[in-house]
């Protein structure tokens, strides 16, 4: 499962920042997956919710925007945003757009403790 190796990452990833920071609470994590990924939202948040499981993030829900395809028509320049995988220029008919975003995955944020402070 795709998704599940992505919720360890995550998980993981998290946790050492949140350690590098000297957080003593993680309330929230972020996300945004790109819709080129192919990543399931809810497979991932189900696949996080198991991957948190005796973590210091087992009380802090995921977050997940999903992004979509932003790609540049390579003939005419034009900027456009898709929410498939058609990616031909809207203007032009030209295909085979330069993808500029929706294609990762990052971790945006964390809301934590530090310090003793929200």
């Amino acid at each position: 499962m795709h998704e599940w190796s992505l919720a360890c990452a995550l998980v993981r990833t998290a946790e050492e920042e949140a350690a590098r920071r000297g957080a003593s609470k993680v309330f929230e994590v972020s996300v945004s997956v790109g819709f080129l990924t192919g990543v399931v939202p809810e497979l991932l948040e189900r696949a996080y919710e198991m991957a948190r499981q005796g973590t210091g993030l087992e009380g802090a829900p995921l977050r997940i925007e999903v992004e979509p395809v932003r790609a540049r028509c390579g003939e005419c320049g034009r900027e456009s945003v898709f929410e498939g995988y058609a990616l031909a220029c809207p203007a032009c008919g030209r295909p085979g757009m330069e993808v500029l975003s929706g294609g990762d995955i990052l971790l945006r944020g964390l809301d934590l403790e530090v310090g003793g402070s929200a």
